[in-house]
């Protein structure tokens, strides 16, 4: 237990020094802060959403010109 009576969530003392008393506070706090992961979170996601579609842009440039290469052996060989 810790000194207030409450539970003991093993948070550092410089932490538990500046939390607010009141619940309500608290919980605000903890919503803004979960807001804040949340919002960081998405945009390494959005980030790494970005990187993937280059490179999937990347690979369907690469599908196009070897369906282009094949279309043309294709028809050289029929010519042949």
């Amino acid at each position: 237990m810790s000194q207030g009576g409450g539970m003991d969530f093993n948070l550092a003392e410089e932490v538990l020094a500046v939390i607010p008393t009141d619940p309500y506070v608290q919980l605000d706090l903890a919503r803004k802060i979960t807001s804040m992961a949340i919002a960081s979170r998405v945009s390494k996601m959005e980030g790494e959403m970005g990187r993937m579609r280059a490179k999937m842009y990347e690979k369907d440039h690469i599908i196009f010109e070897l369906e282009d290469k094949l279309s043309t052996l294709q028809q050289l060989n029929q010519d042949a």
